[in-house]
């Protein structure tokens, strides 16, 4: 074991040993969480018990099944696009607002759709993981160095050769990312889902145990979750570096394609068109009692404006998805770009905040409900939890990516660690840090809506959670269509100026 793995094992262990002195000493009160052994011991119990094991095959076959299924569609959508450049750049922000939407209120849908079994667990979970193959995907191909391609041409390869040959191997290790993060984001997705929606599963088993104030199993439960989660997310690392290591393909710096004002907006309005035509195909399908129709939700939108408490709702939106983006951007581009100037510290706790940022959220929504309880605070926990830990690992990469001449240049005028890090890092790295700011929005958003539908009574994210229980499909999907419009704007303007900050650097 490497001298930074063995500093992960003592900090965890540090961290674990501190928990349990403070929950034994009283620091931590046994209503808010029990100790560490305690959390042990009955997960022992619990897998000496046959229904233990049957809610955990039954959401593993549901993860395998929505990561296999994300991986092939989403490899296949990514290739399509980097082959189509036009259709990528009119989807370019919407793949960028995919993140901010709350997919659980397409649930009744799929229930209709695929039947009361397991496919609408499945469901969520390729929503969830899909787009990160196809971000990964495009990544891939999008660097690979221009000599591979004159290779291939110089051998005269077919377009099957040049793909299986040259393509696939140098873009491997973006790929192999992609294939890890849908395996992550379909372990989210599936719990996520079991958590809110379903009667089986270990997100269910979860949510049981904390609605029974059984608190005993609910701790017992998440401590499996975390356990899972950390081995899987160490073992993809670790085939993740040794794909790496094998492969020979160079870091190059996407391409970013230029395209006019009117070309963009008729890519927009058929983009749209396909959007509207599918939602009505699938609203045929279905019927109102699963998907309102694009005609009733615009309605609804339209009476909701003229509601004075709903702007009340969007104003406490407003108010915990600023201080959450505060908190995150703020916090977590400082903590990375201190952490990252430090190389063996950044070597040390990056495996240890990526394994931290794996871990299903929502499933953490008990142990935030305890220490901040109903409100405002809930809410904008839940949003940084989601948001600060990509930005810190955003600005971290980019400190890390940095041309080293600056470095020495810095040493060289025998600047202050102040000045090197105000005068050097911090200006080096706002193209990434802009990049960052892109990625964290959408998340935080999304964990800000998270908190609005477990922590609150107010909110966007209250009201769609009060129309899933009482059915209003109307009303679910005009605060969420509100969301994505909201979103896609705001990270339209952001993915602008980032492409002028990378074209500027």
């Amino acid at each position: 074991m490497t001298r930074a793995g063995i500093q992960r094992l003592l900090i965890t262990a540090a961290a674990v040993l501190a928990l349990e002195a403070s929950c034994r000493l009283g620091y931590v009160g046994r209503s808010t969480m029990i100790p560490p052994s305690e959390m042990l011991t009955e997960l022992v119990r619990l897998m000496g018990t046959d229904g233990f094991w049957t809610q955990i095959g039954f959401t593993l076959r549901n993860i395998l099944a929505a990561a296999v299924a994300a991986m092939v569609v989403g490899f296949a959508g990514g290739a399509t696009l980097h082959a189509l450049p036009r259709v990528r750049r009119a989807v370019e922000p919407l793949i960028a607002s995919y993140y901010a939407l709350p997919f659980f209120v397409l649930y009744p849908l799929f229930i209709v759709l695929l039947g009361m079994n397991a496919l609408p667990i499945i469901a969520m979970g390729f929503l969830y993981a899909v787009m990160a193959m196809v971000t990964a995907t495009l990544s891939g191909l999008d660097r690979i160095p221009p000599v591979l391609r004159k290779v291939g041409r110089t051998y005269r390869l077919d377009r099957f050769q040049d793909a299986l040959l040259i393509q696939l191997p140098a873009a491997g290790p973006h790929i192999f990312t992609g294939v890890k993060l849908a395996l992550s984001y379909s372990v989210t997705g599936v719990i996520g889902a079991e958590f809110i929606l379903a009667g089986s599963g270990l997100g269910y088993s979860i949510a049981f145990a904390y609605n029974n104030l059984q608190d005993r199993t609910m701790y017992a439960l998440l401590l499996f979750v975390v356990v899972f989660v950390s081995s899987l997310t160490v073992l993809l690392h670790w085939a993740e570096q040794r794909v790496r290591h094998r492969s020979g393909a160079g870091r190059v710096g996407a391409a970013r394609d230029t395209a006019g004002a009117r070309e963009k907006l008729v890519a927009a309005a058929v983009i749209a068109l396909l959007i509207l035509g599918g939602w009505q195909l699938f609203h045929g399908l279905a019927g109102d009692e699963a998907l309102a129709s694009p005609a009733v939700t615009l309605n609804r939108l339209v009476v909701l404006f003229g509601n004075p408490s709903f702007w009340d709702n969007v104003a406490e939106t407003a108010k915990a998805l600023g201080l959450s983006l505060l908190i995150s951007c703020i916090g977590g581009g400082l903590a990375g770009v201190l952490i990252g100037a430090n190389r063996a510290l950044s070597d040390v706790l990056e495996p240890l905040f990526v394994t931290l940022y794996a871990i299903p959220k929502v499933t953490l929504y008990p142990v935030i409900l305890l220490l901040f309880g109903l409100g405002m605070p809930a809410k904008v926990a839940f949003g940084t939890l989601h948001g600060f830990i990509p930005m810190m690992l955003v600005t971290m990469g980019a400190i890390r990516a940095m041309n080293p001449v600056l470095r020495r240049s810095a040493r060289a005028m025998r600047l202050s660690r102040m000045q090197t890090l105000s005068a050097i890092l911090v200006p080096a790295t706002v193209p990434e840090i802009v990049t960052g700011l892109r990625i964290s929005f959408s998340i935080t958003l999304l964990g800000v809506m998270v908190g609005e539908m477990f922590a609150s009574k107010r909110g966007l994210g209250f009201m769609i959670m009060n129309g899933i229980s009482v059915n209003d499909t109307a009303t679910m999907m005009s605060v969420t269509v509100l969301i994505g419009l909201f979103a896609l704007t705001v990270n339209s303007a952001l993915l602008a100026l980032d492409n002028r900050m990378h074209r500027a650097s």
